[in-house]
């Protein structure tokens, strides 16, 4: 019995492709066999499959927008936005009521960041009434 220690499309230097047809007639078994035929490509980052695109997100689309998800107007996005805004003021003002408050530098950032999403919602309001203002003009 011969065995074949070379990987299917690799042929060592002194090997011939006469070697092939040599092993037809051995035995009547291995007509029998339903041999795969050997990759035709040379090149072993082909036959690693390393020259193919690895899928990560870069290669990978964003999945479909659901059918029922509708994309609200501005208007809706910003009265949804300043519902949220109100229920986190209330909250906090709640919580600062009872003295559930953390004690230390998050409450101060708690504080700071309600701060800055209040000046932001009255700049909106600012540009929002001039944008009505002129509009009407």
């Amino acid at each position: 019995m011969r065995v074949n220690y070379t990987l299917p499309g690799f042929l060592p230097a002194d090997a011939t492709p006469g070697a092939e047809a040599a092993r037809t007639g051995d035995s009547p078994f291995r007509a029998l066999l339903n041999f795969v035929p050997a990759p035709r490509s040379a090149d072993w980052k082909s036959l690693l499959r390393l020259d193919a695109v690895p899928a990560n997100a870069a290669a990978i689309g964003p999945p479909p927008r659901p059918a029922g998800l509708d994309t609200p107007d501005a208007a809706t996005q910003r009265m949804n936005w300043r519902q949220m805004l109100d229920r986190q003021l209330g909250a906090a003002a709640d919580d600062a009521s009872d003295g559930n408050a953390t004690a230390g530098s998050s409450n101060r950032d708690i504080h700071r960041m309600f701060t800055l999403l209040m000046r932001f919602r009255g700049m909106e309001d600012e540009i929002s009434a001039r944008h009505l203002a002129e509009s009407e003009v």
